[in-house]
């Protein structure tokens, strides 16, 4: 086995934190370019030539790409003969980390210790929501995703009959986006999960939300319902801002896992066009 060392750990979460506060992924910013090829609406244009102009000032001035600067998501994978030191103490860590960052950034401060009663801002964005994976690789990679509020307030989740068609999932999603796109800071980028169960679904659409723009779903039939499902999504003319246009979503993905014979569960996140994400691998020196 092979250690890595906490503070490896703590100084590259410490980066990716800053990271994805401060720049717009490539795949995001080449999307919205390609948007701006074919949209003909003047408005729309406007708007995503700020947003492009946004992500420019933000990466040089290091300012949050959003004032909601989100509730942070880390997820450590961790690979085969790989031991993390102290790993018992690795929530304490990341936490500690996060709370660091978001004070160092000045990075805004949005999570209350209380759902229902209290609501008492934490004052360290903390606690971060934390995953954990494996993977075939020797080493560590650390994965941080910053999901703002307003997109957050607009995820939805069914329980179909099992029957359901692809056209009626097409529906669904493309009224859910009427209702809610425009409080999602379109253009938006709509994460689907098909499949699993009630509570694994929404981890399904929080990936997919994530994944790379570009990146079609492995299986043509799922790739197939992405397409078709943002063509119709763009179709409703909401637009950059909710002003009109052709981009409304810059992305469906969909992701999917098996699931019981009497149910298909159905997950539908929005992300608004700041997607914030970011993730590095540590790995160990190669041996001469």
């Amino acid at each position: 086995m092979k250690t890595i060392k906490i503070i490896k750990i703590k100084n590259r979460l410490k980066k990716l934190i800053n990271n994805a506060s401060f720049n717009l992924p490539a795949d995001v910013i080449d999307a919205i370019n390609k948007a701006l090829a074919y949209e003909k609406n003047t408005t729309a244009r406007k708007i995503l030539n700020l947003i492009i102009e946004n992500s420019r000032t933000a990466s040089v001035k290091k300012i949050p790409l959003c004032q909601d600067c989100g509730t942070v998501y880390v997820d450590l994978i961790i690979g085969k003969n790989t031991c993390i030191e102290n790993f018992n103490e690795i929530e304490n860590t990341v936490n500690s980390v996060v709370a660091e960052t978001y004070m160092e950034s000045y990075l805004r401060k949005s999570i209350v210790n209380d759902p229902l009663f209290e609501r008492k801002n934490t004052l360290t964005n903390t606690p971060a929501i934390i995953s954990y994976g494996t993977a075939d690789f020797e080493g560590l990679e650390i994965r941080v995703y910053l999901k703002g509020g307003g997109s957050d307030n607009c995820s939805y989740l069914f329980m179909l009959n099992p029957s359901a068609t692809p056209e009626e999932i097409t529906s669904t999603v493309k009224e859910l986006v009427i209702k809610n796109a425009t409080k999602s800071c379109p253009p938006v980028i709509i994460g689907i999960g098909i499949g699993g169960s009630a509570s694994r679904v929404s981890e399904l659409a929080l990936k997919a939300a994530f994944r790379e723009i570009g990146t079609a779903n492995s299986d043509k039939r799922y790739a197939n319902l992405e397409k078709n499902i943002l063509k119709e999504v763009n179709s409703t003319g909401i637009g950059p801002a909710g002003l009109g246009g052709n981009t409304t979503a810059l992305a469906v993905n969909v992701e999917y896992a098996p699931c019981h014979i009497a149910s298909l569960p159905l997950a539908v996140f929005f992300l608004c066009h700041s997607v914030r994400r970011a993730s590095s691998k540590i790995s160990f020196p190669s041996r001469s």
